[in-house]
């Protein structure tokens, strides 16, 4: 049996072809949302003048003087470009110039990007004509209230400056937040390193209360500790008009919702929940699970992926073709053998039930492996052909699961 996985979204867009032999029992997982038609430029313009609880762009940029566009950072795989090129035409026909139009990019602790990676997100008319900036969570942030846990909220001071406040983003399932999307391009997108650390710490202590591990918490819009803070400091910053889109395993656009943050993003749900959700693989030997989307922040896909695995034992392949390798995260990452960031290793890694995990990959590097668990845990493969050298061994009958981009799906049985 021969699958097609999408790879490598941002360097290339290629396919990656594996297969099994016939005598393998293999189940596919796949989005729905596969099946759905690319929203056209005029759909896509249609369903940003029809927001929820706002006015329509057009409106909203009478008048203002400046404005900011925050858009999520490259460890997302939201298609910016279309919909920044939409939202550009919208304010200067409403009268906006190009000179009063910054871009800030959402990068919460992710390390910063260069202009290809800009390039990328934006495409290289908007990076030349208008100037796009990287968020520092570190400096040039201001306070703008404190939360009911008694926590200041400091947010980017550039993008407090404007008159006018657009995000765009994605709503996709998010181990923290249930699903990602609405104000969390704010918080912890452009929030300060401090005000990001009190939030997580709000989200981590909420699942352990609540006995849900991160990855039964993607999709579990019960999962509320963390969104519910997010809420309260996203309604400090005042008017914001944020876009969501939902995408598909191709980076398609197949649906979008706009407007006030809050308001767009639980519009949003019902969708998502019916375009992301998979059936839960059952005592698998082997799951290959493949990270696309969000490819350099894989080790959501892998514990993803882990889940489906038999509880009596069976092989882990992780697919990324990504060359970046994995994203510099200054909450959560490791910065030396012994030290990391804020966070780093308050999350659990240990995956007994696993025998072998494959990664499969033709950049293989060390740092990588070290998001998930033991490094040395790790069976480096470059080619499908030294994975199936690999986990051939379990013999005929082999009951295989393939998850078409595990950084993106959820169980449904989460949302049950």
């Amino acid at each position: 049996m021969k699958i097609n996985l999408n790879q490598n979204c941002w360097y290339g867009d290629e396919k990656v072809q594996i297969d099994f032999p016939e005598d393998w029992e293999v189940e596919y997982h796949g989005l729905e949302g596969d099946a759905c038609s690319e929203l056209s430029d005029e759909q896509i313009r249609e369903k940003i003048n029809s927001p929820y609880g706002m006015k329509s762009l057009a409106e909203l940029a009478r008048d203002r003087k400046e404005v900011a566009i925050v858009f999520d950072d490259i460890s997302r795989g939201t298609p910016v470009k279309k919909i920044a090129e939409i939202v550009l035409e919208e304010l200067h026909a409403a009268g906006i110039s190009e000179k009063n139009v910054r871009f800030i990019c959402a990068l919460g602790t992710h390390g910063a990007h260069t202009r290809i990676d800009f390039e990328k997100k934006l495409g290289s008319d908007i990076v030349r004509k208008y100037p796009v900036f990287n968020h520092n969570s570190y400096e040039n942030c201001v306070e703008i209230g404190r939360t009911k846990r008694d926590f200041p909220v400091l947010i980017n001071e550039e993008f407090m400056k404007c008159d006018l406040k657009i995000g765009i983003g994605a709503v996709t399932p998010h181990p923290f937040n249930g699903f990602g999307g609405g104000g969390k391009m704010l918080f912890p997108g452009i929030a300060s390193i401090d005000t990001i650390q009190q939030n997580h710490a709000t989200a981590v202590d909420s699942l352990e209360k609540s006995g849900i591990n991160p990855i039964t918490g993607m999709g579990n819009i019960n999962n509320r500790g963390m969104r519910e803070e997010i809420e309260e400091m996203t309604k400090m910053v005042g008017e914001f008009f944020k876009i969501d889109v939902i995408y598909n395993s191709k980076l398609e656009i197949v649906d979008l919702y706009a407007g006030d943050a809050v308001e767009e993003y639980y519009a949003s749900i019902d969708s998502a929940k019916k375009l992301y959700g998979t059936s839960r693989p059952k005592e698998k030997d082997v799951v290959v699970v493949n990270a696309n989307a969000k490819a350099n922040e894989a080790a959501i896909a892998l514990f993803f992926g882990a889940m489906g695995v038999s509880g009596k034992g069976g092989d882990l392949v992780l697919v990324n073709h990504t060359p970046t390798g994995q994203i510099t995260h200054y909450l959560f990452g490791a910065f030396g053998k012994t030290t990391g960031g804020r966070m780093w290793s308050r999350l659990p890694v240990e995956l007994p039930h696993i025998n072998r995990i494959i990664y499969y990959t033709p950049y293989p590097d060390y740092s990588s492996a070290m998001w998930f668990g033991d490094p040395e845990r790790i069976t480096w493969a470059t080619t499908w052909q030294e994975v199936m050298d690999i986990i051939g061994d379990n013999g005929k009958g082999t009951k295989v699961s393939v998850i078409a981009d595990g950084t993106i799906q959820y169980y449904k049985e989460n949302n049950d």
